[in-house]
């Protein structure tokens, strides 16, 4: 300080340390609750988040003004704090605001209205003959979603080509390996998904059209779940295959591409600054998908029930019919030899693996008869078996059994 400087008065002082704290704080919590990758480090309860997603423009915007207040008293008493660390605390909170409220957006657009629907021969050069994809069948009509290309986007479809004349949609959380198809439709209202974030190592996408929160794994608005309301989007069959064997089974088939990944297909919107940001999502993905498939923990350590009933990252085909859960893995269906005849929620079941289309199915089965033969695509002699619409392929069991933990394992 100056010999002519005047000592700042103690009351600027708390003022501006104040601003300073409900500035970061504010910042903090965006960060902490809506970025996704924060929560590698930082771990909150559902209802903080949701409570920091409902009043997320509040909490902006209190810490926006907090910030601009400490601002003006800085410029007026610049002893206040040293000029470097000011202009650092600003931009981590103008960093912490970005990743929460904004980068999410962009990392993850969503591509439910105008994804790129491709013929298998056009899909070939994007997908590797042995990558797993999960399967839309309606009506003979089928589309495959590859893995890696509906990662990053969460949520795919198209408008203007619908699957065997239904609206639907794919959606995908890489955390549970899990692709869950649904109709965008609750209570007859449509909803316009987004991605937004992960509770418990599964996806949290958001209706922009209510601004409800919506689980993937629930497919019901936030707001419905808290309120017991049963509404939820209607689920369709979803099973898994390789890619190879998908385009054997349904040649005039459709694939979903990932045009901000794919080459050829990216959007030309400031190409070179896109390029390098997806390139950065990408990179920062891989090591969430990588980690999650290769460790025995969860990647992100949200997890609430760990089960140790089957190793955390095998992969089961769950299923739920009413409020009976069972979950199969694919080494036990194949050892039996034969379809598994069983019930489920009171219905009559067959659970199969297809050695041909290398595929585990399982069907409802209303014949009144055991089934001791079946096709990869249902058929039982004259009759075709439909497929549970409710099956959630291939999903880590470690994420499956944390949701659903009163789940029974492989019954036959």
């Amino acid at each position: 300080m100056s010999k002519d400087a005047q000592p700042v008065p103690i009351a600027v002082k708390v003022a501006f340390w104040f601003c300073i704290i409900v500035g970061s704080l504010g910042s903090f919590f965006i960060w902490k609750d809506l970025a996704d990758i924060s929560q590698w480090m930082v771990t909150s309860p559902r209802e903080h988040t949701m409570a920091v997603w409902y009043h997320r423009w509040e909490i902006t915007m209190v810490s926006f003004a907090a910030m601009g207040v400490a601002l003006w008293l800085w410029v007026k008493n610049r002893s206040l704090l040293n000029k470097y660390v000011f202009i650092a605390i600003g931009l981590l909170a103008f960093f912490n605001w970005y990743a929460g409220f904004i980068n999410p957006g962009l990392m993850m657009r969503s591509r439910q209205h105008d994804g790129v629907i491709l013929s298998v021969e056009q899909a070939r050069p994007h997908v590797e003959p042995d990558e797993s994809v999960i399967v839309v069948d309606i009506n003979g009509h089928a589309r495959a979603h590859p893995d890696f290309q509906v990662l990053r986007p969460h949520v795919a479809g198209n408008d203007d080509k619908p699957i065997g004349g239904e609206n639907v949609i794919m959606t995908y959380c890489g955390l549970t390996n899990l692709g869950m198809a649904y109709t965008p439709e609750i209570d007859g209202e449509p909803v316009d998904l987004h991605p937004r974030t992960q509770l418990e190592n599964n996806l949290v996408m958001v209706d922009s059209i209510s601004g409800e929160p919506i689980q993937q794994i629930w497919g019901a608005k936030e707001v419905d779940v808290v309120a017991g309301n049963p509404a939820r989007m209607r689920e369709w069959p979803t099973f898994r295959m390789p890619f190879a064997k998908f385009e054997e089974a349904y040649p005039d088939g459709e694939v979903f591409i990932n045009d901000y990944v794919a080459k050829g297909y990216m959007t030309t919107w400031i190409r070179p600054v896109k390029r390098l940001y997806d390139d950065f999502a990408d990179f920062l993905f891989s090591i969430a998908i990588t980690t999650q498939q290769e460790l025995e923990r969860p990647t992100f350590p949200t997890i609430k029930n760990i089960d140790k009933r089957l190793p955390a990252k095998t992969l089961v085909w769950g299923v739920d019919v009413g409020d009976d859960y069972v979950a199969y893995t694919e080494e036990f269906v194949r050892s039996q030899g034969e379809p598994i005849n069983t019930q489920i929620g009171g219905r009559d079941v067959v659970v199969t693996y297809d050695e041909e289309y290398e595929s585990l199915g399982i069907f409802f089965n209303d014949t009144g008869e055991v089934v001791e033969e079946i096709d990869f695509f249902g058929n039982v002699g004259d009759t075709k078996l439909e497929r549970v619409n409710t099956v959630k392929a291939g999903a880590y069991w470690v994420i499956w059994a944390n949701w659903f933990p009163d789940a029974e394992i492989n019954r036959t």
